[in-house]
């Protein structure tokens, strides 16, 4: 999907903070390697993304239904070089919070993480079984009671929440994702960035009160263990043109 177009001369310094990728020799199993700040990356006991293994869960009947607050925010949809993501504005005063499911504490909404692949059957980065699914999106938040802003918790015991929506292609799309996918057209190129006013973050969720947690890390660089990951049980559905807008492929 995503399309860097800036241009550097020869004798400007490669940053490996902006060009780690998500294959090739600037890959994830290459981060440890290529900033030794990065060695979770390659060394950590609680890497994410994973497999889930149905038939391997533990059901707990502790857990607690997931909840979001229901209210809009505006934000920024951006083409960042690595994926595209949307970024609530700072100045919010009523910020959504992330609470219940197995979380301890209240989390505030930062930020979500569209991850698509390049057709549309391998692009989500958790498989289940094995299998991957067209595309995933990824819901972050950070714990507000324990720490002043996403930067500070992410290197933080229970720091940060990711809220894991799996994308099956259908013939009907999630409403509020279609408020996404109307807009890749215009961020082809890293850098580039567009306003969305009144996005309804919990409108994402699908209809279910059931999901799968464990404790696992960031899936980019620096792979900080800090994350409580919770995966929906059931995928929200984005069209295949709506799809093939959103893939590599289609971009310039």
């Amino acid at each position: 999907m995503l399309v860097n177009n800036e241009t550097f001369a020869e004798s400007t310094p490669v940053s490996w903070e902006e060009w780690w990728t998500y294959d090739g020799i600037s890959g994830p199993a290459f981060w440890g390697l290529i900033n030794p700040e990065w060695w979770l990356c390659n060394k950590g006991r609680r890497q994410s993304p994973v497999n889930l293994e149905p038939t391997r869960l533990l059901f707990d009947p502790n857990l607690q239904p997931l909840h979001l607050d229901k209210h809009r925010i505006n934000g920024v949809l951006a083409n960042t070089g690595h994926s595209v993501v949307f970024a609530v504005e700072n100045d919010t005063r009523h910020p959504v919070n992330i609470s219940g499911g197995p979380l301890s504490y209240r989390y505030q909404f930062h930020e979500i993480h569209l991850h698509f692949g390049a057709d549309d059957r391998i692009g989500s980065e958790h498989t289940v079984d094995g299998h991957a699914f067209p595309a995933e999106l990824q819901i972050f938040g950070f714990n507000s009671q324990l720490y002043n802003n996403f930067s500070d918790a992410l290197h933080k015991a229970q720091g940060i929440v990711a809220v894991s929506l799996l994308l099956q292609v259908g013939d009907l799309s999630n409403p509020e994702l279609r408020t996404f996918t109307q807009q890749l057209d215009k961020i082809k190129y890293g850098g580039q960035a567009m306003e969305i006013k009144r996005f309804g973050v919990r409108e994402l969720l699908p209809d279910t009160k059931h999901y799968m947690t464990y404790d696992g890390s960031t899936t980019m660089p620096a792979c900080h263990e800090t994350t409580t990951w919770i995966i929906l049980n059931k995928p929200i559905y984005i069209t295949k043109q709506q799809a093939s807008i959103a893939m590599p492929s289609s971009l310039l």
